[in-house]
């Protein structure tokens, strides 16, 4: 029985000193190995990281890369450093850990590296925007440096943080205004905003006016009111083309005489409110204007007197205008409601719910939208009670073209199905995929020739952009003139 397990023994160690080579070299091969070959590189989802502008001292939406080890052979990054090392602003997140520099990062081959990249941006004093550099090192074992570019442009703001306006005060082009939480100008204060002015608002943030608002911009320089997203959603989509980004604008009903002229309003919660007043003072005036893409009421007011002339209300997810009685007068301009999403009102709501209604004057102007009518109407249940005065003068209505009759539409065309072009049709320049509209008119559009050259004589011989509406026969209805051969009135 000895001799028998000693000749097991012995066997097995014969057969562990057999195996023990084949172990040693499969423990080997399991280490990995790095190549140190100057041939072997890493890629960049992007060979430069942009940041288009950053407020200073307020930090930028993270932006990201990856590194790729599109090799055969596995590398060693013996270092990846900020060549600023921090002091530019720049900040780096490698695959979830943050610094300014990493050592002996490995990326086996096939594999790949998340970089997240953020900028905060210290003041200078500067009313231009200025450009940061900086770029992100990645040094191989090999030797081989290869490297990301990093770039910011840096604009100096004014930060408005739940600012009262309490004595007459000008706000002006040179800087932009950051608001956060809301600007309230009080009773009896005047706000003006000269040409260029603008102002960019947090989340939420919105404008009170008790006292007056006097916004005059010009073509080349409007004032502005947009939220404060620099950044984009989406590769193609910047979040200014998504709507809900800020509050909007409130009119108190304390105040009268605001006026703007030359005013880009879009993508807030709503555009302007104007609370119940007295009818018989100008409340509000809008010219030469824009209010769109917002997710309510582009233009709401209860008990108001307000003018709109040569201005585009587009995009409500409510009404681009909402009027519930009161007097408004709207000559030469662009009602056009094709919000992008499901739940939307009319380009047009008239009522007389909560007061008369005693002018709704609407005279040269394109209202139109997805819906076969976009024209709403809210009488009172008693007609006799309260005033309903509305009327269209030479005017394309996306109506049915059997309620286009009788003295409340003078030379009014309809804007149906069955034409040519007609709804989103009328404007070329539209593309619904990125968000992006021009209201410019296509030639066959029936807007063309429809609006009266009396009142543009009148009022507005010059369209939105500044070009002439008397170089035809007749000019067109709606803010922008088309400039081409008229279509026959049919």
């Amino acid at each position: 029985m000895y001799r028998l397990f000693s000749s097991i023994y012995l066997i097995a160690l014969w057969v562990l000193a057999l195996l023990m080579p084949s172990f040693l070299f499969s423990s080997c091969d399991t280490e990995e190995h790095y190549t140190t070959s100057p041939s072997a590189l890493l890629t960049f989802s992007d060979d430069t990281v942009r940041f288009d502008t950053v407020f200073t001292t307020i930090g930028s939406a993270t932006q990201l890369f990856k590194v790729y080890n599109r090799g055969d052979a596995s590398l060693m990054i013996s270092s990846i450093r900020l060549a600023g090392a921090g002091l530019t602003g720049f900040r780096v997140n490698v695959d979830g850990v943050s610094g300014t520099s990493f050592a002996d990062v490995e990326l086996r081959r096939g594999d790949s590296l998340y970089v997240f990249v953020e900028v905060t941006v210290d003041m200078r004093d500067e009313d231009t925007p200025f450009l940061l550099r900086d770029s992100l090192q990645f040094l191989l074992q090999s030797g081989v440096c290869q490297q990301v570019q990093l770039q910011a442009y840096g604009q100096d703001m004014i930060l408005l943080r739940g600012k009262a306006i309490v004595a007459d005060t000008t706000f002006t082009g040179e800087r932009p205004y950051v608001v956060y939480d809301s600007l309230v100008v009080d009773s009896g204060v005047t706000l003006r905003m000269s040409e260029g002015t603008r102002l960019y608002f947090h989340d939420k943030a919105f404008v009170r006016i008790r006292g007056t608002l006097l916004a005059e911009g010009s073509v080349e320089r409007p004032v502005v009111f947009r939220g404060d997203r620099l950044d984009n959603l989406f590769s193609y989509l910047p979040y200014d083309r998504l709507d809900n980004q800020w509050g909007g604008i409130i009119i108190a009903s304390s105040s009268y005489g605001n006026r703007l002229n030359f005013v880009d309003i879009h993508s807030g919660g709503w555009g302007i409110r104007c609370d119940s007043a007295d009818a018989s003072q100008v409340k509000l005036t809008i010219e030469n204007s824009v209010i769109h893409n917002v997710a309510g009421d582009a233009v709401s007011a209860v008990g108001s007197r307000l003018w709109v002339g040569n201005s585009e209300l587009t995009n409500a997810g409510g009404h681009c205008l909402k009027v519930c009685g009161g007097d408004v007068q709207v000559v030469y301009s662009t009602l056009a409601n094709f919000y992008p999403w499901a739940m939307r009102g009319a380009a047009l709501s008239l009522g007389n719910e909560q007061c008369a209604l005693t002018r709704a004057d609407f005279r040269s102007c394109l209202i139109t939208g997805y819906s076969s009518n976009e024209l709403m109407l809210w009488p009172t249940s008693e007609p006799d009670s309260l005033t309903f005065n509305y009327r269209f003068d030479h005017c394309l209505l996306n109506l049915p073209t059997d309620s286009i009759h009788g003295d409340r539409y003078l030379q009014c065309r309809a804007d149906s199905i069955g034409h040519d072009v007609s709804r989103i049709t009328n404007f070329p320049q539209i593309d619904t995929d990125i968000f992006y509209y021009d209201f410019s008119l296509d030639s066959l559009s029936r807007a063309v020739g429809a609006g009266s050259a009396d009142d543009a004589l009148r009022f507005y011989p010059l369209d939105r952009r500044g070009r002439s509406r008397l170089v035809d026969d007749a000019p067109d209805a709606g803010a922008l003139e088309c400039h081409t051969s008229q279509v026959d009135d049919q």
